[in-house]
């Protein structure tokens, strides 16, 4: 399934409008393919729902979950750092005639929970461990996300995107876990502390 009939087929529970929801889809194919995007682009979308479709079952509002992945990051400006923040305002300028007021919050809350990479319900941790998986997977891949992360940041001088990226990985290496499931720890947490010590120790 592409993402447009993913997202058309999420719509279709919620409005009969099709011009609405070509509207609200091309909105979102819009941002996720500005120029300077090369990771938090649509590819990273069909990554993170790769996971969700595999866990799926797990989650009690996939609904929302869906939601949530499709919009997570559509604000992305390099030189910001309310990304998360504007990307969930954004979902629920859009999405604020479709759904019930607790659906936006949960919604609102969920993306915002893509900065914090903190979660309090089951989905919110879901979502986390789907954004990150990237983190924990093989040298190889893991490899070529930070070489698209870099160029996605190319703009920024070397001297100080090493200090920022320095910051960041030894955040996520002091954390006593990376992932907020049982089921993304043991799969995927070693190898994601053993990626990010060795992309730091090579900065």
């Amino acid at each position: 399934m592409t993402l447009k009939e993913r997202f058309t087929q999420l719509l279709s529970l919620y409005s009969q409008d099709t011009e609405l929801v070509s509207t609200l889809w091309n909105e979102i194919e819009t941002h996720y393919t500005e120029k300077h995007r090369t990771y938090h682009n649509l590819k990273h979308l069909d990554e993170i729902f790769s996971y969700f479709d595999t866990y799926e079952n797990e989650l009690e509002n996939s609904n929302l979950i869906s939601f949530s992945i499709f919009y997570h990051d559509v604000i992305y400006n390099i030189w910001k750092k309310d990304n998360e923040e504007k990307s969930a305002d954004f979902a629920m300028q859009e999405l604020q005639e479709l759904l019930s007021k607790n659906d936006l919050s949960t919604i609102f809350n969920q993306i915002l929970a893509t900065k914090t990479h903190e979660g309090s319900d089951n989905d919110t941790r879901f979502l986390i461990d789907f954004d990150l998986a990237i983190l924990g997977q093989s040298s190889e891949v893991y490899q070529q996300y930070a070489k698209l992360i870099r160029k996605e940041y190319k703009l920024i001088p070397e001297i100080v995107y090493k200090k920022g990226r320095k910051k960041v990985l030894q955040h996520f290496i002091n954390k006593p876990f990376i992932y907020k499931t049982d089921t993304f720890i043991n799969l995927y947490e070693k190898q994601a502390k053993l990626n990010l010590k060795t992309e730091l120790n090579k900065l």
